[in-house]
């Protein structure tokens, strides 16, 4: 009768200490894990500032010797990053400094591209001051430049206007979506597991229709479209009053 006893609680010490190893083993994982977090966090807050003031050195040695092409790219360069880092963090922004992250953006594929690359704007003057999340057109903007005109010739169309109590986003480009572009369009703006891992470019559309479902519910959004015969329509669709 003693010997089983002896025997249960020696399984019993032997079955606690496992789980105790086994736990401190978890834990000395998950501290491995939040120190490499912090790390990387720390790393992520270096990183821009570090760049964005080496751009402002060259730039500034590039104004020194007359250089105002090479400046002007720095600067619009600046200006995207300043956007990504959000240093007043600052969910809401508005219109007009999300425009001016696009206008900074076109500016450097203008560089890119040449007399290739064509950008026109139709806005109402009356909204610049309505406010908008950061970055949701400059993504479909890239996206239209990536995709919609691939390194061809092209036009690009930036419409924004009220409708009803909706603020509505275009960006228009003179191309059209195939149907296996519209089936991976269809599922990037669903929650389609299979779009776990793609290019960074379609998943900045994806974020983008996300965030705003998000913030405003699912009568808000993006959609790509084709339109009539020769154009293909991203819409941001936000509310006007959140």
């Amino acid at each position: 009768e003693r010997s089983r006893e002896f025997l249960y609680l020696n399984n019993a010490f032997n079955s606690m200490s496992d789980k105790l190893k086994n736990q401190f083993e978890q834990i000395y994982l998950e501290e491995l894990a939040l120190r490499d977090a912090n790390i990387m966090a720390l790393q992520s807050q270096i990183n821009p500032h570090f760049l964005n003031n080496t751009l402002e050195i060259i730039n500034w040695e590039a104004r020194m010797e007359g250089n105002e092409r090479v400046s002007s790219m720095i600067e619009a360069l600046s200006t995207m990053m300043e956007a990504t880092m959000d240093r007043k963090k600052q969910q809401m922004i508005p219109l007009s400094e999300e425009i001016s992250y696009v206008e900074a953006y076109c500016y450097i594929i203008r560089q890119r591209f040449g007399e290739k690359f064509q950008y026109e704007k139709r806005i109402d003057q009356t909204l610049m001051r309505i406010e908008v999340p950061r970055l949701i057109i400059q993504p479909i903007m890239e996206n239209a430049v990536e995709h919609g005109l691939a390194g061809r010739a092209g036009k690009i169309l930036l419409r924004i206007y009220a409708e009803d109590d909706k603020l509505k986003i275009e960006v228009i480009n003179d191309g059209l979506m195939t149907q296996e572009d519209k089936r991976k369009v269809e599922a990037l703006l669903s929650d389609s597991p299979d779009m776990a891992e793609q290019h960074s470019v379609s998943l900045g559309i994806r974020n983008v229709n996300k965030r705003l479902k998000i913030i405003y519910g699912p009568d808000c959004g993006l959609t790509i479209k084709n339109y009539k015969e020769d154009q293909t329509v991203s819409t941001i669709t936000v509310k006007l009053h959140k």
